[in-house]
């Protein structure tokens, strides 16, 4: 019953999901403005606001109107993956556009969903699974500012369970910023044990560039400048500051090795503050791509769960498919390797590692360690 519960209650938050992972929807729009490209842009969010009236009633409508005002109306442009301009003209002063508008229907769908309703659906389907966020350059020195803001990005995605990893030895940080982290188990286990963390999230950060100090130095003999006086702040200085940012972001889970997401981009920027500048477009889409991926992976009742099974506790390697194969709930079992009696699996199996584990005690398997899309037995 208490399963039964649970998937109505998934169905229900994944109905406001995309049926496909390349979720984008063809529509027909028409907006106007003062200008061309106003008109355009008035276009843009009518395609966006027809694409969200068919899955999404009034009254949610009305629930996320802050986001719809937030993002929908001064974002347009980061909904429309592409577009065509069927007709365009001016009539009285005002300009009239028609598009066809590719619409990103799953990035929509996901801002719609409130927080609570994101929270839900993490808890349901991911444990509410504990996340590492760490920031690092390329000689592992730690950016705490970067982390925040992965760490807000998540938290406004509904993820909830922020692990602080501030106490992390240096050594593990360079290894960290240097290793690709697929199939480096050591870290991996020291990360899981030392941490106890499900989901490291990594991002790595390379900066280059020029900055100029819009101060000029008090008493210094080598500047002879007349009419400005020393240590006055000289703005045009600041203008010429110059900053090259490119960063990697990947999110994995420390206990299978399984990556959720990865992505990267670069950004270029000048004048004061550039560097921030640099870093706002070099993450561009990828907190809000990152953290979709993961709540992707929470919306699939199917989920991917790596079970040890040590000591030849089920028998041979074709007598644990079987015993696996025809539990309930199973879709598919993958051998992956088999070593001195331990056999290590990849599940398919609809609903959490809990209820796989549930399952397999009830079928007389005893677990002898759990975690989030792991069991040993």
């Amino acid at each position: 019953m208490k399963n039964f519960t649970k998937m109505i209650m998934l169905a229900a938050l994944v109905a406001l999901w995309p049926i496909s992972q390349a979720a984008a929807a063809v529509v027909q729009a028409s907006g106007q403005g003062a200008t061309e490209a106003a008109a355009l842009r008035d276009a843009m969010r009518q395609a966006i606001e027809k694409e969200a009236g068919v899955y999404v009633d009034s009254r949610t409508l009305t629930e996320n109107y802050q986001v719809l005002n937030d993002r929908i109306y001064t974002q347009a442009e980061g909904y429309v993956q592409s577009f065509q301009i069927i007709t365009k003209r001016q009539v009285n002063g005002i300009w009239q556009v028609a598009i066809n508008a590719d619409v990103k229907s799953d990035r929509l769908r996901t801002d719609l969903m409130t927080r609570l309703q994101k929270k839900a659906l993490i808890g349901i389907n991911m444990m509410d699974p504990r996340i590492g966020v760490l920031a690092v350059d390329g000689n592992g020195v730690e950016d705490e500012n970067l982390e925040n803001l992965v760490i807000s990005g998540l938290q406004r995605e509904g993820f909830s369970r922020l692990i602080d990893l501030n106490q992390i030895d240096a050594s593990i940080k360079k290894r960290i910023a240097s290793a690709t982290l697929e199939g480096d188990t050591e870290l991996l286990h020291t990360l899981a044990t030392q941490f106890s963390i499900d989901y490291l999230v990594k991002v790595t950060i390379n900066r280059s560039g020029k900055s100029f100090n819009p101060v000029l130095p008090i008493n210094d003999p080598n500047i002879n400048m007349t009419g400005i006086e020393l240590g006055a702040f000289i703005p045009d200085l600041q203008n010429l500051n110059q900053a090259e940012v490119s960063v990697t972001v990947r999110m994995m889970n420390v206990n299978t090795g399984e990556i959720i997401y990865a992505g990267s981009g670069s950004g270029r920027a000048s004048g004061s503050n550039a560097e921030t500048k640099a870093l706002n477009k070099a993450g561009g889409n990828m907190l809000h791509e990152l953290a979709q991926a993961a709540l992707q992976k929470a919306a699939n009742p199917e989920q991917h769960i790596t079970v040890l099974v040590t000591g030849g506790a089920l028998g041979t390697m074709s007598q644990t498919y079987q015993r696996l194969s025809e539990l309930p709930g199973v879709n598919h079992v993958f051998t992956r390797s088999s070593s001195f009696g331990n056999i290590q699996v990849d599940v398919d199996f609809i609903g959490t590692a809990y209820d796989l584990a549930a399952v397999m005690e009830q079928s007389g398997i005893v677990i002898k360690e759990m975690n989030s899309e792991y069991i040993k037995i």
